[in-house]
């Protein structure tokens, strides 16, 4: 099981898939409902709640462990500036579980299965097409899908499965060694998979029900004890909402939630036709199937696989000591800041687990975004939309005694 990091994942999974297409945009939510938020005279109202009530979590409270060993870390440098756009910060809105533990002093860090200095050139391991069509059937079953006509297309790096065809498929699969990638036809297939008709005002939470409706709809391989919906957003450059979709479970423990927040998750893709897409891992497949729906099969022996491992338990700097380094210029970023960084400048900070192929651990990191007004990535045409640029910085949440930075 591989998840990478909430906005990295976007490209380590482009990198492992290569060849699998990527799923329909997000949805534009300008062109969901009307501009009033509410639905069609002739649609029927559909009933969703969102869960509000979770069993309480309890924290762990690790003792570092023993001879711990120093690890490094590196960022990922990718295309274009790492950033996002928002009209000002109350736009933040996620649902990490560490915003409410702010004071964990220890977490786990594990051991990068997946490290890979040549991660470019394509993943270490594959399937080949008897496992890539072995783990689509299985999971077509699972789905209701009807398994009797499907067709294999070699995509180099990865093999897709469409079912029935894929002149007219309605379902595509598209596994891998780390996870699996359904794409849906809205359009095309027997299942109405279009958006529901809901009536909410208010726009953020309405989409938050799309997310729920949709789980419901595939509970049979979403399927967790306490699921978490997160409906997030950031803005395109002409100010419209592009919502992302994520469903993470809550643990029993508040440091076991917080690694499930940004190593096993499952991402959904819903656009303006309704669902297009669901990213799911090998272990979320299992769980959901509970308790031996895959027993024996290849998607078992993919999950045990993808397990993480564990390095050691590793104290932490806390929030205070992370915007210290902010402020001093003491973090990892791809982006030059040019100009001296004031507690205005920070929009957000927020512990996640940092997980790239050029590192060979797993480990919680600082995520800060900066204001870039004034410097020299400062994009003024936005002001125009009412529109800031917030760029990603990183401060390695490991304690400075045991950590090698790169």
């Amino acid at each position: 099981m591989k998840r990478n990091l909430l906005f990295m994942c976007i490209l380590i999974l482009t990198l492992n898939l290569a060849g699998c297409k990527w799923p329909m945009d997000e949805v534009n939510s300008d062109h969901i409902v009307h501009e009033d938020n509410s639905i069609a005279e002739d649609s029927k109202p559909t009933e969703v709640e969102v869960p509000v009530n979770y069993k309480p979590m309890e924290v762990e409270n690790y003792e570092p462990s023993e001879g711990l060993e120093s690890i490094s870390m590196t960022i990922l440098e990718g295309q274009g500036i790492p950033s996002i756009i928002l009209k000002d910060p109350s736009e933040y809105k996620k649902k990490n579980p560490w915003f409410n533990y702010k004071d964990i002093e220890v977490l786990p860090v594990f051991i990068n299965k997946n490290y890979n200095l040549l991660y470019h050139e394509g993943p270490v391991e594959y399937l080949t097409e008897e496992e890539a069509v072995e783990v689509s059937l299985l999971v077509a079953e699972r789905l209701g899908i009807d398994t009797g006509k499907y067709e294999c297309e070699d995509l180099g790096a990865s093999y897709i499965i469409y079912f029935p065809n894929k002149q007219k498929a309605s379902f595509e699969i598209c596994p891998s060694v780390d996870e699996v990638r359904i794409f849906f036809n809205p359009l095309n297939g027997n299942m109405d998979l279009s958006l529901p008709a809901i009536d909410e005002e208010d726009e953020d939470l309405l989409h938050e029900k799309y997310l729920v409706y949709y789980y419901q709809l595939f509970e049979n391989i979403l399927r967790m004890k306490q699921p978490v919906f997160e409906a997030s957003f950031e803005r395109n450059i002409h100010g419209e909402k592009m919502y992302k979709y994520m469903i993470f479970n809550q643990e029993d423990m508040v440091e076991d939630t917080i690694v499930n927040y940004s190593t096993n998750f499952a991402r959904i893709y819903i656009d303006t036709n309704g669902l297009s897409g669901i990213d799911i891992s090998y272990k979320q497949l299992m769980d959901a199937a509970a308790p031996n729906g895959y027993e024996n099969t290849i998607i078992e022996r993919l999950a045990k696989g993808n397990e993480l491992e564990l390095l050691g338990y590793y104290p932490l700097i806390n929030q205070e000591e992370a915007i210290e380094k902010i402020l001093n210029k003491e973090y990892l970023s791809t982006i030059e800041y040019d100009r001296d960084i004031d507690l205005g400048d920070i929009m957000a900070i927020e512990l996640i687990y940092y997980w790239v192929p050029v590192n060979k651990t797993i480990q919680p990191v600082y995520r800060v975004y900066l204001d870039l007004k004034e410097t020299m990535h400062d994009y003024g045409q936005y002001e125009e939309e009412g529109l800031n640029t917030y760029g990603i910085f990183y401060v390695p949440a490991i304690e400075a005694k045991y950590l090698n930075v790169g």
